[in-house]
């Protein structure tokens, strides 16, 4: 019995011996025995000697949060233009009279929410005695049509006679407390775009984020991912607030 045990052993390590110098024979020998001019013709071993090995090279890329920004406001300026609202006639003595030169009742900033022409801005923009509001998009004035003024959330749609328009995506999550978010703006007369970053200071039950200036009625907020958060608005004392994302698609619908 303690031989055939024995046997069974030596011919355990004969398999697991073999195997490794079946290994080494093919990994290191074999391709030895190919450099030699007197062997390399022998069909088997110049096969082995010809054999190729694919190395699968693994790269990490970093993407830095200021690459990130980069490409984020890249892809928002391409949907931000301006808005003018105009009063282009007057009652004078009961009499309606066009004036020479319309008044110009409100400049900001608005954005494309669709390839075919809506477009979101702030509702203080346009008030009630607006005879003319004009998008002001790469260079040109184009006039459009008021679709809905929401006072309530500060929102105003509009529509231009425009399409495949460039469009970025709005954001379906909450925003978190000390996310970093930034605003384009198109500033006026000549609507040049101006970039502010902040970060969300409160979250709840308004977001407050610390962008300043009067230029920035109208203008998007968009997070590191290029989606927009919210836009930029004023109420009747002038104070800054802010409408999220989830009101601006409501109104589009």
């Amino acid at each position: 019995m303690a031989i055939a045990k024995n046997k069974f052993i030596n011919l355990g390590l004969m398999f697991v011996l073999g195997g490794i110098g079946g290994i080494l024979g093919c990994q290191l020998l074999f391709p030895w025995l190919a450099g030699f001019s007197f062997l390399k013709n022998i069909d088997w071993i110049k096969n082995i000697g010809e054999r190729t090995t694919v190395i699968n090279r693994t790269e990490r890329i970093v993407i830095t949060e200021n690459e990130a920004l980069g490409d984020a406001i890249e892809k928002g300026s391409g949907i931000v233009l301006g808005i003018v609202s105009e009063r282009t006639e007057k009652i004078i003595a009961k009499k309606k009279i066009t004036l020479e030169k319309p008044e110009i009742l409100g400049q900001g900033t608005g954005f494309i929410a669709s390839s075919d022409g809506l477009i979101i801005t702030a509702q203080n923009l346009i008030p009630d005695s607006a005879q003319k509001v004009l998008v002001v998009l790469g260079g040109r004035q184009i006039e459009a049509e008021i679709k809905k003024i929401d006072k309530a959330s500060g929102v105003a749609v509009l529509k231009i006679n425009e399409n495949n328009l460039p469009v970025l995506p709005f954001s379906n999550n909450e925003v978190k407390l000390g996310e970093q978010l930034y605003l384009i703006g198109a500033k006026s007369p000549d609507f040049n775009k101006f970039v502010d970053v902040s970060i969300a200071k409160q979250v709840s039950p308004i977001l407050v984020a610390d962008f300043a200036g009067k230029e920035i009625i109208g203008s998007p907020i968009f997070n590191i991912k290029g989606e927009i958060v919210g836009i930029n608005w004023a109420d009747s004392l002038g104070e800054a607030k802010i409408t999220l994302s989830a009101a601006i698609k409501e109104l589009l619908k």
